[in-house]
């Protein structure tokens, strides 16, 4: 029966094969990027680099779920920073800011056009 847990298999997860090392049983970053993850891996490397990728991890309270979510967090950024290298999260978050302006807007017109028709009920119901 073979063991799914990257750490205690003999298969190196993705940082250790990406590096081309060994991957050792207490390998920090083999949680976080088991083998089928080496493209995650690739694009933090990359963004980050290992020693900054591991002081991130360990700078965040000893809980698996704090770490698991920081490393989510280092592959979303790294993934955006991929996409777009010049701007990244940022653009997204002013792509967003701006649909939520257009839609106040928009919000704004239909209110101001019920409160109109609203007004032509009333002024047809006193006639």
């Amino acid at each position: 029966m073979e063991n799914a847990d990257p750490v205690i298999s003999n298969e190196k997860c993705a940082a250790c094969m990406y590096l081309r090392k060994k991957c050792a049983a207490n390998c920090q970053l083999a949680p976080y990027f088991p083998s089928d993850r080496t493209e995650d891996f690739q694009n933090v490397y990359q963004l980050f680099g290992v020693s900054n990728i591991i002081n991130m991890l360990n700078s965040v309270d000893d809980d698996d779920e704090q770490k698991g979510k920081m490393a989510e967090s280092l592959i979303l950024e790294a993934k955006i920073r991929k996409e777009n290298p010049v701007y990244g999260c940022l653009a997204i978050e002013r792509k967003l800011r701006l649909a939520i302006q257009e839609t106040e807007k928009e919000l704004e017109i239909v209110q101001k056009t019920n409160a109109f028709y609203k007004e032509m009920a009333k002024s047809q119901m006193q006639k």
